[in-house]
């Protein structure tokens, strides 16, 4: 986590001796109302950062009135006291403050300068505590954190004014009433938490304070050992409601499609014990059969095709397609075809299939359907994907072009 608050002896010492500054209060009259990292009215941005849970819009908001301030103290007529590479800009420290605006504390002297601020750093931070693992995938999420990385990999050759202006336009988007709000609910959880455990805590022991700003991030609003049960066990009730409710549909379901599901459950075992298998190659008693697309392309693995009955010329063959995909977040549609192709003349026709919508992370999309085949001796049925992409499968070979010529 970026240190803002202190400076260290190895960075004095690079860069000559400190200015002066007033000495530390006596003991007796230091302020006890809680620990240093607590200003009055607020909490200082890198605290809130590294004990709580930021969603995306309150990332943006932090970074977008971080900068718009920062731009303000670029513009005054101040003389430029940062190190060549960094930001044109220093504070003594950055506070969010009990409304939920990020707002900089001059440093002791009533001025601003201190120690260069090191941005990219920060709004890494910033966007690091949005970017959560567990968290579902949101599109409008991932767009307002693309972009705080795209204003952190701007800020060295735009400038902080630029980039101000550019995160405003992006913050517009959102509820700034709103996520203050969140931001103050956050500020004021992490001061109480600090204020509870100041006088028991240990001195730079973070713990406490971080439990507590992490039950505040979470919504938990018990203070007390039965508002903790009542919690628990609303969780439960809740839980177990669920589990009964999710018995109920299962229940329901099984009662009144019991011989639909026998059916296709059916169906899909008895798939390869009878019937003909596909062949890898075609027969030599026909024409070859050419592959319309290739076995695999983009987020479709493979295409397999088989009969699930024994099928003839001139009459509907049921066949099972099993189509196998590569996980993706989104839902796939898979869409496809059947292609019918007579192997003694190469006359080839196309019948309808279907349409199938795969849930994210699925790996196959499994479907029953009928073919209806032509008068032909032998023939050769293939299935072709559409969407997600275009692939074919084995063709499975029906009939024979020999025993036709050998009939003639």
């Amino acid at each position: 986590m970026t240190d803002l608050t202190t400076e260290r002896a190895t960075d004095r010492d690079e860069h000559g001796p400190a200015p002066d500054l007033p000495g530390p209060p006596d003991r007796a009259e230091r302020p006890s109302a809680g620990p240093p990292s607590v200003a009055a009215g607020g909490v200082e941005l890198t605290r809130l950062v590294g004990l709580a849970r930021l969603t995306p819009q309150q990332a943006l908001e932090l970074t977008a009135s971080l900068l718009a301030d920062l731009a303000d103290l670029a513009g005054r007529p101040e003389p430029d006291t940062a190190a060549p590479g960094s930001d044109p800009v220093a504070s003594g420290r950055v506070v969010v403050g009990a409304d939920g605006r990020v707002r900089l504390v001059p440093a002791a002297g009533g001025s601003p300068a201190g120690r260069p601020l090191a941005l990219a750093p920060l709004l890494a931070d910033i966007a690091g505590a949005a970017r959560l693992r567990g968290r579902r995938p949101d599109l409008r999420a991932e767009q307002l954190l693309d972009e705080l990385d795209r204003a952190r990999t701007a800020l060295p050759v735009a400038g902080v004014p630029a980039v101000a202006r550019t995160l405003r336009a992006a913050a517009a988007g959102i509820d700034r009433g709103a996520v203050r709000a969140e931001l103050a609910a956050l500020v004021r959880a992490v001061g109480e938490g600090a204020a509870r455990v100041a006088g028991s805590a240990p001195a730079g022991s973070p713990r406490p304070a971080a439990r507590a700003a992490g039950a505040a991030a979470r919504g938990a609003g018990a203070g007390s050992p039965a508002g903790g049960a009542k919690s628990a066990g609303r969780r439960a009730g809740a839980w177990l409601l669920s589990v009964l409710a999710l018995a109920a549909v299962v229940a329901l379901e099984v009662a009144l499609l019991r011989d639909d599901i026998s059916t296709d459950i059916d169906l899909l075992l008895d798939a390869g014990r009878g019937g003909t298998t596909p062949s890898a190659a075609p027969e030599p008693d026909g024409l070859p059969v050419p592959a319309p697309a290739p076995a695999a392309a983009g987020n479709v693995a493979a295409v397999d095709l088989r009969p699930l009955a024994a099928c003839a010329p001139g009459a509907p063959c049921t066949v099972r397609l099993l189509v196998r995909l590569v996980p993706a977040a989104e839902p796939q549609v898979v869409t496809w075809s059947y292609r019918v192709v007579d192997r003694c003349t190469g006359a080839a026709e196309t019948a309808p299939g279907g349409t199938v919508t795969v849930p994210p992370q699925g790996e196959r999309a499994v479907a029953v359907g009928s073919v209806p085949l032509p008068a032909a001796p032998g023939l050769a049925v293939l299935a072709v994907t559409d969407l997600p992409a275009a692939a074919a499968s084995a063709p499975v070979l029906i009939g024979s072009c020999l025993s036709d010529r050998q009939a003639g």
